[in-house]
């Protein structure tokens, strides 16, 4: 499961759960991002929200939720839920497992050079 959803500043996020392991990538201008951690398996879709100076993930995991921000490009684990009664919800659209991360493929092997 991944979902992705646009940040203000054309930052972009994409929220990806594979089995206990959750990864946050991060975009903006052409510089990336990439945080995980071990969460559990999501309960239902994450959520996002926007704030004046930040973002909050919330993802739910069993019986408990956990929070990230993003914040300048950074991302912070949260250790409870933080105020929201300002925040704007941002849509999350599913999108393909793997969105977001590095397209760069490997470099072709040099060819010999012929000799002088």
């Amino acid at each position: 499961m991944a979902y992705q959803g646009k940040l203000s500043g054309s930052q972009v996020i994409v929220l990806e759960n594979d089995g206990d392991q959750t990864t946050i990538r991060l975009s903006s201008e052409g510089q990336r991002q990439s945080s995980s951690a071990s969460t559990g398996e999501w309960q239902g879709t994450p959520v996002l929200w926007q704030l004046d100076d930040s973002a909050v993930v919330e993802i739910k995991t069993g019986d408990d939720s956990v929070f990230y921000r993003v914040k300048g490009g950074q991302l912070q684990s949260l250790s409870q839920k933080p105020d929201l009664a300002t925040a704007e919800a941002v849509d999350l659209e599913e999108v393909q497992d793997g969105t977001g991360k590095s397209e760069m493929k490997p470099l072709e092997p040099m060819k010999p050079m012929k000799p002088m």
